[in-house]
C-alpha cells in the first residue's frame, strides 16, 4: 500500500520512497540507500514516464552492485509506485 508524502513523491508500506526530484530526475529509497533515476515524460493519451534502466544497476548513495533478482524486485517497486501516481513506466535504452 502507498500513501503519499507530497505531490511528487510516494511511500510504500514495504519500505520504499520514490520522490520526483527534478524535471527529469527522480529518487528511489530503501533506508540509506539510493537511486537517482533518469526520467522523461511523454506518452500521447496516457500518463507516461519513460526511465532509464541502466539507473537500476547499483546504488547511487553506494559502490553496491545490485543482483538481478533484487535489481528486477527495485524496478517492479519502482514501477508499482509509477502506477499509484497514475503513470505508466516503460524502460528505455540509451
Amino acid at each position: 500500500m502507498f500513501t503519499w508524502i507530497n505531490k511528487q513523491g510516494v511511500q510504500s508500506d514495504q519500505g520504499f520512497t520514490v520522490q520526483f526530484t527534478g524535471r527529469f530526475t527522480a529518487e528511489y529509497r530503501e533506508g540509506p540507500l539510493k537511486i537517482v533515476v533518469d526520467v522523461e515524460g511523454g506518452g500521447s493519451g496516457n500518463p507516461m514516464i519513460y526511465y532509464r534502466g541502466e539507473c537500476f544497476r547499483r546504488w547511487t548513495s553506494s559502490s553496491i552492485t545490485l543482483s538481478e533478482t533484487e535489481r528486477a524486485r527495485v524496478v517492479a517497486n519502482f514501477r508499482e509506485a509509477m502506477r499509484f501516481q497514475g503513470l505508466t513506466a516503460v524502460e528505455y535504452a540509451d
